[in-house]
């Protein structure tokens, strides 16, 4: 028995949990402090082997399985077999009744796809409806205690209130295969459209599920309820073979214009308006009650948006000239600089300066003689004024004085003989 506080299969129980699970739960604590969902039945209604076999199953395909609350463990502790999920405190379709209709069909899209991955792995759900889908805190449409109803068997109390939602198969032990799927997706859209459960005030809740078919629902298309009826028909052979072919019957939902709640349903709750806008935003469908989002359907639509032909053609063509211009600009400028380098003079050679500077000329001086100052003037030498001595190169005459025969190399007039003169 189990008890909280004590350890089972190595989770610690710390508090009992009001599920709609054919087991008890209840909130646990792994080894690492770690919270976890931990389904219990002590009593199993399978045998051990075949528990196993469906508990492998399901935990090798709870990976592939986007849209469920994940499995994470499962096993045997004597005769109790247990199973760990992660914990899921999100709201279920039933606790946001009925504030869902606008956004019906989009939410039945997500849970569809999530059974229609689920059938071709060979797994049922098996207790499908608003009690067992829950929105996440990004809008996505979850389904927790999937496996649940063919892992521990159909659940033992029928007069419990997840009952009203139950196909008749699971009142007397018949087996649960893709059609008890079809019937809670059934299920769920009537409650999310009708925004009330079905067969309310009524105790005999077994009775009404094997033998009453919940009424029309005002305000939607004709084809819309007559699906209704076929995916909740008692007799499963009677149903939609597949989640697709009850999808496609329910598509008219999407070009109906929204219809007024059922009667008898309290309105929704209305945002005040938000005075800080000039305009008012118009009301749309596609909207949720507050700290809601929409279903993964509507948060991630697919709008192609494609340019028109002529816009995509004038683009290219414009693109083409742009490049062409910027290509003859630069062969232009490039071509422009050459042949202006081709047509410019030779610069002159510079002219060689004749003045070198003082760093050039090195001056020498003779030393002044030494005299003896007992000597007499007369007799002292003559000091010899210092010479200059330049290492400067004289600059050579101009070649017009060196080739003319009438002036000699120091510029004075030439003399010639001639006879016995000299002139």
């Amino acid at each position: 028995m189990v008890i909280l506080g004590q350890e089972f299969a190595g989770y610690t129980i710390v508090a009992s949990l009001d599920s709609p699970a054919p087991a008890e739960a209840y909130r646990a604590l792994d080894a690492d402090g770690g919270e976890v969902t931990l389904y219990v039945q002590e009593e199993l209604a399978l045998d051990p082997a075949a528990f196993r076999g469906e508990l492998e199953r399901l935990l090798s395909a709870s990976a592939s399985l986007h849209g469920i609350v994940p499995v994470l463990r499962g096993g045997m502790e004597g005769n109790a077999g247990w199973l760990a999920a992660r914990p899921s405190d999100d709201p279920s379709v039933e606790d946001l009744l009925p504030r869902l209709r606008s956004v019906a069909y989009e939410l039945v899209v997500d849970v569809a796809r999530t059974l229609g991955a689920a059938h071709a792995l060979g797994l049922s759900h098996g207790d499908l409806g608003p009690h067992t889908v829950v929105v996440s805190g990004q809008g996505a449409a979850l389904v927790r205690g999937f496996g649940l109803h063919r892992l521990f068997g159909a659940p033992a109390d029928a007069m419990a209130d997840a009952a009203r939602y139950r196909a008749p198969e699971l009142f007397d032990a018949r087996a649960i295969d893709p059609r008890t799927d079809i019937y809670g997706l059934g299920m769920l859209l009537y409650c999310v459209l009708a925004g009330r459960r079905p067969f309310e005030g009524r105790d005999d809740l077994d009775v009404c599920a094997l033998d009453e078919v919940p009424p029309p629902i005002e305000g939607v298309p004709p084809q819309v309820n007559e699906a209704l009826a076929r995916a909740l028909a008692k007799d499963p052979d009677a149903r939609f073979r597949t989640v697709q072919e009850l999808m496609t019957a329910v598509r008219p939902l999407l070009l109906a214009d929204p219809a007024p709640l059922a009667a008898g349903a309290p309105p929704p709750h209305e945002a005040p308006p938000d005075t800080e806008r000039s305009a008012p935003t118009p009301t749309s469908r596609n909207t949720l009650p507050t700290g809601t989002l929409p279903p993964e359907a509507m948060r991630h639509p697919v709008v192609p948006i494609v340019a028109p032909r002529w816009r995509r053609g004038a683009l290219r063509v414009g693109g083409a000239l742009l490049i062409l211009g910027l290509t003859s600009a630069a062969v232009a400028v490039s071509l422009s600089s050459f042949i202006a380098r081709r047509g410019a003079p030779p610069p002159a050679p510079a002219e060689p300066s004749s003045y070198t500077g003082n760093s050039d000329n090195n001056y020498g001086l003779i030393p002044p003689a030494q005299c003896d100052p007992d000597v007499p003037e007369a007799v002292r030498p003559a000091a010899e004024r210092p010479v200059l001595r330049s290492r400067a190169t004289r600059r050579p005459a101009p070649a017009s004085l060196a080739t003319n025969p009438a002036v000699d190399a120091g510029g004075r007039p030439r003399q010639r003989w001639y006879g016995d003169q000299l002139f």
